[in-house]
């Protein structure tokens, strides 16, 4: 098609599976952008997809056999592992990987099925197979929350906490005074860890896109361990309003499932980057 021919990519579809899970992408002829086939609006960092397209236009066989026995001396006879690419003009290129050779860098293939021909490539491509979607996913970008950006801090749980910021500029670049409930609690180590630990939290990684209701209450946000409303100004000065809620520990302990604004998405931030917003949200700034 024009569309196709239009491209920038040398190829337009791709498929690969680690013998586990299959994933399928292909290019929006509309913005030449990767995407994920099952689900087109996922935010897709296509870096992996990118990679796997660069690895296989220039991937040459280190060494090609003719088999004098059966596909499955190469585990070649029932492998599910393989990657499938479409080019601009439609042409379909299938390997499918068997075992790894004796040194374990390298690994046996068959292209497009044919077993008159075992192929030996480099290993590089068959460790990109096992990259998970979720790992491929770009992560939001969260707001500037510092003490300068900061208006309100709104804690919303067994033990209500409002922070203010006070500034006597009106609101510029000033660093603020914090009161709580008519009290300064500028200098409460408290108040000063929540206010580090806002400026720097990030997400390390996405736990679910789209998760069911049986996750959502499995990743504990039926009854949250905080719920966070902070209040900032942007860099243009309107006030938008940034809301964090904290579920459970994460399987692995090190971690807690996170959700933002009203996204469904479950997202996992470390632990110890938000004890001091959990003390609050457990007990109040002196708790």
């Amino acid at each position: 098609t024009a569309a196709a021919a239009a491209t920038q990519h040398t190829y337009t579809a791709l498929s690969y599976s680690d013998g586990s899970a299959t994933l399928s992408f292909t290019v929006d002829p509309e913005t030449d952008r990767w995407t994920w086939a099952d689900d087109p609006d996922f935010p897709l960092d296509d870096t992996t997809v990118t990679e796997l397209c660069q690895l296989a236009a220039n991937l040459k066989p280190q060494q090609t056999l003719t088999p004098d026995g059966t596909m499955e001396s190469y585990q070649l006879d029932e492998s599910q592992v393989f990657l499938s690419l479409t080019d601009a003009s439609g042409a379909v290129t299938t390997l499918t990987f068997g075992k790894p050779t004796t040194d374990g860098t390298s690994y046996y293939a068959l292209k497009n099925g044919d077993e008159s021909t075992v192929y030996i490539y480099d290993g590089a491509v068959v460790e990109k197979l096992s990259v998970p979607i979720y790992s491929m996913m770009e992560l939001p970008v969260l707001p500037a929350l510092t003490g300068k950006t900061l208006v309100s801090i709104t804690f919303d749980g067994e033990v209500p906490t409002v922070l203010t910021a006070q500034r006597s500029d009106g609101g510029g670049e000033e660093e603020a005074t914090w009161r709580s409930g008519g009290a300064n609690v500028t200098d409460s180590p408290a108040a000063q860890g929540l206010l580090r630990e806002l400026e720097t939290l990030t997400l390390d990684r996405c736990v679910d896109y789209k998760p069911t209701a049986e996750a959502v209450s499995l990743c504990g946000f039926d009854t949250p361990a905080a719920q966070v409303e902070a209040v900032y100004r942007t860099e243009g000065g309107a006030e938008q309003a940034f809301t964090l809620t904290v579920g459970a520990q994460s399987l692995g302990g090190s971690g807690r499932y996170i959700r933002i604004g009203g996204d469904d998405t479950v997202y996992e931030a470390a632990a110890d980057s938000l004890t001091n917003l959990l003390a609050i949200a457990a007990g109040g700034l002196e708790g």
